[in-house]
């Protein structure tokens, strides 16, 4: 078994196995009636007319051709969602991915600048299945160090911007304030000019909260 199949599998164990928990939580407590009224209101407004805050991170694992150039890395992103709708979100962000290379002593970065939109499927109890699609702009830098002469190293690095688009899968789930959390899987494919055709697969956590 490869280490991307590794990679992909263990992944996917996270994602079911918060699932399971939040749902096990949630059948262990006490049941709470709540007003009709209430609960009516919340479910035919959803999302509609509020402004979300989203942070997020977690794991980045290249695919295709690009698993052979570099490692697992990491991602950080944050972005900001509008409720179109009750169940849809029109959301604007930003994220940085590393990846350390195998065959040199350096990396490349990646900051995808990105307008996407998800829908959040309505279910009876707090865990919220979502899935996600976006594009935008992708910024793609390589930086490499070699060792040339006794204390001298050579750093070289290259960048472009490049179009790309993702999606992508999850659930949410509140939390007792006012956010919420989740988890969820994005594949990002970026069509590339001098760089080769780039795709990575990011499994991240991340915590919502509206304005």
């Amino acid at each position: 078994m490869n280490r991307r199949l590794c990679t992909y599998i263990v992944s996917f164990g996270i994602l079911l196995s918060v699932a399971g928990a939040a749902r096990a939580d949630e059948l262990s407590g006490p049941y709470r009636s709540r007003p009709r009224d209430r609960a009516t209101t919340r479910e035919q407004n959803g999302f509609e007319g509020q402004t979300m805050l989203r942070i997020h991170g977690g794991m980045s694992a290249p695919t295709g051709d690009f698993d052979n150039a570099v490692n697992t890395g990491w991602g950080l992103g944050a972005s900001l969602g509008y409720g179109i709708g009750a169940n849809t979100i029109l959301s604007w962000g930003v994220a940085y991915h590393r990846f350390g290379e195998e065959l040199t002593s350096g990396h490349v970065g990646i900051t995808p600048v990105t307008m996407a939109v998800d829908y959040g499927f309505h279910t009876s109890g707090r865990v919220r299945p979502w899935i996600s699609g976006g594009l935008g702009l992708y910024h793609l830098g390589e930086t490499t160090s070699e060792l040339v002469a006794p204390a001298t190293v050579l750093v070289t690095s290259d960048t472009e911007n490049d179009f790309g688009f993702n999606f992508g899968f999850g659930i949410a789930m509140p939390t007792s304030g006012r956010s919420s959390w989740g988890a969820g899987f994005k594949f990002h494919h970026i069509v590339g000019n001098n760089f080769p055709d780039t795709d990575f697969l990011a499994l991240q956590v991340g915590l919502s909260y509206p304005l």
